[in-house]
């Protein structure tokens, strides 16, 4: 490690590096700090309970952030909108194969759980899944609009667990979480 890297890293560390003998203001050799300097930037960093929001952005990446997520929701509902109909062939039989549920539910438990990574807010991070579902409701009522037209989601079961799993994914990461500690015992 270089002179200027090692002086930087020990005085955000509260001490000095002698540039002759290597050794710290103390006089001893490659000595560290009594108590670790602490990372401010991420506080709860590794604290299962706790969400770990990103703390070194500004204010326009997080609004950024939150809008790409926005815009990967409205993307997920054009993919399950598509593909809600799949059927699979098997011999001569036509089976529903409804995988953009499962796809639903993953994908907006992932947008919600990266919005937390960029607001501690819950409101706010529940809106690519608010969209989400706003987008699902025009495009059922699309029919019965003015201008409506064709109807994109059947009329089905599959489209009811299509709506339930994207929003059970998207509400997952935003259920309350407890400290998990071990039981203490008294006697």
């Amino acid at each position: 490690m270089s002179k200027k890297k090692a002086n930087a890293r020990a005085a955000r560390a509260g001490r000095t590096q002698d540039s002759h003998t290597g050794s710290g203001r103390d006089g001893r050799a490659g000595a560290q700090s009594q108590a670790p300097a602490r990372d401010v930037s991420e506080p709860d960093w590794g604290n299962p309970a706790k969400s770990q929001v990103r703390r070194d952005t500004t204010r326009a990446e997080r609004i950024a952030g939150l809008v790409w997520l926005t815009i990967g929701a409205i993307f997920c509902l054009f993919i399950c909108v598509l593909y809600i109909g799949t059927r699979i062939g098997v011999g001569g039989t036509s089976i529903p194969f409804p995988w953009p549920i499962v796809f639903a539910a993953l994908f907006n438990a992932a947008l919600t759980k990266t919005a937390l990574l960029w607001t501690p807010n819950q409101v706010i991070a529940a809106i690519p899944v608010t969209v989400w579902f706003l987008g699902f409701i025009l495009i059922a009522a699309l029919p019965t609009l003015p201008l409506g037209g064709d109807t994109l989601l059947p009329s089905t079961p599959w489209t009811i667990l299509l709506l339930t799993a994207g929003l059970a994914g998207g509400a997952w990461p935003l259920r309350p979480r407890f400290p998990v500690d071990s039981p203490t015992v008294t006697k």
